[in-house]
């Protein structure tokens, strides 16, 4: 039996030197045969792949030179099963190469699996949101700054009501009863000495109750601010450390020429792009694997996991987030 190449049963020394031990030589020989045979079978299923690889590759070329010499005349809907059609072969191009690499014993990333240390990075990472809502904003603390200031206008409108009163009553000393300035003086004094009442007995009560509470609520604002700001830097440099983690895992699988999971595949390629784009395709894929160790995404498919359902709250962290990474993505693509 020949298979393409020398084998130990062709050979007449080894003939010779088993023929003294014929109970052992045959089924050496026969087991021998079948690892050649074995052998045989795995290169002829290769080569037929690489035979159906080169064909879809070529039904790929016959579509995408259809879709470019195809002009503004064609309809729409001829357009869309041309490309569907093309999605399709790529598609099954990509499935068959890793097919073809699989068999060829390359071995396959899983970028998922990054360990607990990492995982804990991330969960870490993740409270940052959270502990930034406990934290009153800037326009809060302005609000409650303008409480405190309305108290201090209150008071300087009462002090200036009783200078403007001293004012008038010096007027009122000082003219006779028949003058028009006496007139007016008179009418200004009821009109002050009702201002002067509104402000002891409605708005500088008001306003120093609302002033009391501006000042508890900028003490608890601190006070909050004390616990969360260190959990909040903590939560920042988790951040940056699973960023580089995971930067520096996606680097040393491209470096090893490992066979990278699926879905970093449909969502990113095989390869950074060159020029100035490639630092933002590492920190798109950095990020989208930081969102798949945080939410614990499992899907080989979709780098993103199923979208959101219907009653989904898009407003929650893990919807923006998504949403701003879908955004990044399609950027990529173009």
């Amino acid at each position: 039996m020949s298979h393409g190449y020398a084998t130990y049963g062709d050979d007449p020394e080894f003939g010779q030197e088993y023929a003294e031990y014929p109970e052992t030589a045959d089924p050496t020989r026969r087991d021998l045969d079948e690892l050649f045979a074995a052998v045989d079978g795995l290169r002829s299923a290769v080569e037929e792949a690489d035979d159906r690889d080169r064909g879809l590759r070529q039904d790929v070329a016959d579509l995408t030179d259809r879709l470019e010499r195809g002009g503004a005349h064609h309809q729409q809907d001829r357009l869309d099963v041309l490309g569907r059609q093309l999605e399709r072969l790529q598609q099954q191009v990509q499935a068959l190469e890793r097919a073809v690499r699989v068999s060829d014993g390359v071995p396959q990333a899983d970028l998922d699996d990054v360990g607990a240390e990492t995982r804990a990075l991330a969960a870490e990472a993740a409270r940052w949101d959270d502990l930034h809502k406990e934290l009153v904003t800037k326009e809060q603390r302005a609000r409650h700054q303008q409480e405190i200031a309305r108290l201090a206008s209150a008071h300087e409108a009462h002090a200036q009501c009783d200078r403007d009163l001293l004012d008038v009553i010096g007027t009122l000393a000082s003219t006779d009863r028949s003058t028009r300035a006496r007139g007016d003086a008179e009418s200004r004094l009821r009109a002050l000495t009702t201002r002067r009442r509104t402000l002891l007995d409605e708005e500088i009560p008001a306003a120093s109750e609302a002033a009391e509470q501006a000042k508890l609520a900028l003490r608890e604002a601190d006070a909050v601010e004390a616990r969360v700001v260190p959990q909040l830097e903590r939560a920042e440099r988790a951040w940056h450390d699973l960023q580089v983690r995971l930067r520096t895992r996606i680097t040393d699988v491209l470096g090893s020429n490992a066979l990278l999971p699926p879905w970093f595949g449909h969502a990113l390629g095989v390869a950074p792009p060159s020029g100035t784009s490639g630092d933002a395709w590492i920190r798109t894929a950095a990020s989208v694997l930081a969102y798949r160790v945080t939410f614990r995404i499992k899907d080989q498919a979709l780098p993103l996991g199923p979208p959101a359902g219907d009653h989904t709250d898009t407003t929650e962290r893990r919807w923006t987030w998504r949403a701003r990474l879908e955004s990044d993505l399609d950027e990529l693509a173009l």
